[in-house]
């Protein structure tokens, strides 16, 4: 399965309707989407079902700007091949129909569309920006670890943001570098940054090392650690 993640506009027409497959009734959703990040992506087709298709059409219209993750897939429609998204979740973002939407979902008793619930995995390699700090509580209560990367990939991602905090940071940190080939798990989610533009990334709760890891300077890292702990109990 190719797990994708993309942001652009919805071009087009929005396609709806609720197809009867093998004598089941399921709700479908087709967009039209013009996309320039993480790469340039024109004419892509994306397709919801089931729950997610009924939630989301009533938000959207033409130039609403969404991120999608999903996997991408080829299938053969009236002897052509076509190739497609297939959207586990989106991000609403910009120009969206929310009065219309909210009106939808209160009438037909719908989930409210969360951030939180876009989990996402993705695999790439760690570009030059690897950003780390300690950070003081606002609470006074001793400091929390904070890492920032972009991850690429040669296929999807160039620079997709992520970031990981606590003591996964702490603990990743040292055995990272530029071109390590990490895999991360973790959801999706958009937040406005104080020049009040929107920034969308991946919040990490698992982070696998794969390929190109230093090794040596995270171990070295982790014996210090231990040894620290030590001296303090």
């Amino acid at each position: 399965m190719n797990r994708i993640f993309l942001v652009g506009n919805i071009t087009g027409d929005i396609y709806y309707d609720r197809l009867r497959i093998k004598g089941v009734e399921r709700p479908f959703l087709r967009l039209i989407l013009m996309s320039s990040r993480p790469n340039f992506v024109g004419g892509m087709r994306i397709v919801l079902w089931d729950e997610k298709a009924e939630l989301f059409f009533p938000y959207l219209q033409r130039g609403s700007e969404i991120a999608v993750v999903g996997h991408l897939q080829t299938r053969q429609h009236k002897e052509k091949l076509i190739h497609e998204i297939e959207a586990a979740n989106l991000i609403l973002l910009r120009k969206v129909n929310w009065e219309f939407g909210e009106q939808e979902r209160l009438r037909r008793n719908l989930p409210k569309p969360s951030a939180s619930a876009n989990n996402v995995f993705v695999v790439g390699d760690i570009g030059e920006d690897i950003y780390y700090d300690m950070f003081k509580r606002a609470n006074g209560d001793g400091s929390y670890a904070f890492l920032r990367l972009m991850l690429n990939n040669e296929q999807y991602l160039n620079g997709l943001r992520v970031t990981v905090r606590g003591t996964l940071a702490e603990l990743a940190f040292p055995f990272l570098q530029n071109g390590s080939k990490i895999a991360v798990d973790g959801h999706l989610q958009t937040r406005d940054r104080e020049t009040g533009k929107k920034v969308v990334e991946v919040t990490a709760e698992h982070i696998a090392f794969l390929e190109n890891i230093n090794w040596s300077a995270g171990e070295a890292a982790q014996k210090s650690r231990a040894e620290q702990i030590t001296v303090e109990v």
